[in-house]
């Protein structure tokens, strides 16, 4: 990741935090410029079962779960 990357990053999540939005606002904004960015390490994430986190995954990425169904 760039530097530039960072940023953008940085300014997305500061920027939902000082907005005062919702805990799953602010990770959807955060999974959305990793995303952006080329993330490929979700499911590495410790985070990746927490229910908020897994909802987001999931209405992004339903095909990671169609197995599970």
């Amino acid at each position: 990741m760039g530097w530039n990357s960072g940023t953008e990053i940085f300014d997305t999540v500061v920027g939902a935090v000082l907005d005062d939005l919702s805990k799953e606002e602010i990770i959807e904004r955060l999974v959305e410029v990793m995303e952006d960015h080329d993330w490929d390490g979700q499911g590495d994430s410790e985070f990746f079962e927490h229910p908020i986190v897994r909802k987001i995954f999931e209405e992004r990425n339903p095909e990671w779960f169609k197995d599970e169904e």
